[in-house]
């Protein structure tokens, strides 16, 4: 069975190329498949409304997201362990 985790490899790969016909067509499949993965109540492609930070990232490519996020993450687990280590047992409590 494929994981999430190929699929959004995937589409990471494929959104970072050159857009033509055959990936966009590809992209658009790898969407359904990866939307259909996911639990009913996720969508990666929802608007979000709230603070700044949500209304600037609805929309963006989810492992585009992702990967900025991990960037700074790892400086808040240098700079504030204590914070980094509750905001990944809230992400476990999600699971």
């Amino acid at each position: 069975m494929i994981s999430l985790e190929v699929i959004e490899r995937e589409i990471s790969e494929l959104e970072a190329r050159e857009a033509s016909y055959k990936v966009c067509e590809r992209l658009a499949w790898l969407y359904v498949v990866r939307d259909h993965m996911l639990p009913p109540d996720v969508s990666r492609t929802q608007s979000l409304h709230g603070s700044e930070f949500l209304e600037l990232s609805s929309g963006v490519p989810y492992p585009a997201l992702m990967k900025v996020l991990d960037e700074h993450l790892e400086a808040i687990r240098v700079l504030y362990p204590k914070t980094y280590a509750s905001l990944l047992d809230k992400i476990r409590e999600l699971r």
